[in-house]
């Protein structure tokens, strides 16, 4: 079994489900009826708002933010102050860069940077 660790600092829903052997830093938010998979990382002062789907083994660096229903595919890594607009996906394997604007989907096993994000690779 593996933990499930959350910082004092961090606010979660009562209706969010967070997987086991996943970690909360401080001053992160997971808002109502989201979903966080098995031995994610929600690092320090990211948001993950209301009806998102993140996979399994995702990172979502610190300073991220997810509107409300986005998806985060498993192994997905949102890079240190990216922000995801409202309903937009994130395929598996995908990782997006540094300060980028997701506006539209990313597919499986991509690379997007930039503002707004386009898949580089």
């Amino acid at each position: 079994e593996f933990a499930t660790v959350i910082h004092p600092s961090a606010v979660i829903s009562s209706s969010a489900i967070l997987g086991e052997g996943t970690v909360v830093m401080a001053g992160a938010v997971i808002n109502s009826m989201s979903q966080v998979g098995r031995h994610c990382i929600v690092n320090t002062m990211a948001s993950v708002d209301h009806d998102c789907f993140v996979g399994n083994f995702v990172h979502i660096s610190p300073g991220a933010h997810l509107a409300g229903n986005c998806h985060v595919g498993d192994l997905g890594h949102i890079g240190i102050g990216a922000s995801m607009l409202p309903g937009v996906s994130v395929g598996p394997r995908s990782v997006i860069g540094a300060g980028a604007a997701v506006i539209c989907d990313i597919p499986a096993d991509a690379v997007a940077v930039g503002v707004p994000a386009k898949v580089v690779k």
